[in-house]
């Protein structure tokens, strides 16, 4: 009777230490919340060119831009060398950059008034001029003291031929900003991408105001 009293209280000891243990994991720190980031800057003013494009029919389509590899996820790419490329796992683009750029051209290109209008699902009918881009770079560099923005685009305008099937590529241009972040973080280098994109848009409504006077 006393060693079968014995048995059941080593068996239950050893239940408790399993259940102990068990429930340590309720107590483990809970993984980090993915911070999420965006581009934000000024729009362009109208551009320049405005008065000489009045009253010629102008309708812009701008298609969704392409990312190549790796910069076609909502992931923030970053580094180390000029060999490696990593990403924060949570540190977060809030939408894939070919998204959050075309959204800004978009944006810029009606805000700079060069057109009578500038869509990103056009009418067939109505379409003049289409621009088409590729996201060539979009990430931090960590290689220097001081981490970069980078960022490289190549965009191209295409004029459509009214009544027709024709298009004339009117020019491509890779446009590549590097900035410096002010601070070694990821929101440091949302500041400096947007800085970058800025940039860009504006040298790139600059060259369509040279394409559209004719």
């Amino acid at each position: 009777m006393r060693k079968r009293m014995i048995t059941t209280i080593i068996c239950l000891a050893g239940s408790t230490v399993f259940l102990i243990a068990s429930g340590c994991g309720v107590f483990q720190a809970q993984p980090e919340p993915v911070q999420y980031y965006t581009l934000s800057y000024d729009q362009p003013e109208a551009a320049r060119c405005r008065e000489k494009t009045a009253g010629i029919p102008l309708v812009i389509h701008v298609k969704r831009l392409h990312a190549s590899a790796p910069y076609h996820t909502n992931h923030i790419i970053y580094a180390p060398n000029r060999y490696q490329r990593n990403r924060y796992a949570y540190h977060q683009w809030i939408t894939p950059p070919s998204d959050m750029l075309t959204s800004l051209l978009v944006r810029d290109l009606e805000r700079a008034d060069i057109s009578d209008t500038v869509v990103s699902m056009p009418s067939a009918k109505n379409v003049t001029h289409r621009i088409e881009g590729t996201i060539i770079e979009f990430y931090e560099n960590d290689e220097p003291d001081d981490w970069e923005a980078v960022l490289s685009l190549r965009l191209s305008l295409t004029r459509l031929e009214a009544g027709s099937k024709t298009e004339t590529l009117m020019f491509t241009t890779t446009y590549r900003e590097v900035r410096t972040l002010d601070k070694n973080n990821p929101r440091a280098l949302a500041r400096a991408m947007s800085n970058a994109m800025k940039s860009v848009s504006e040298r790139f409504i600059d060259d369509i105001c040279g394409k559209l006077v004719f």
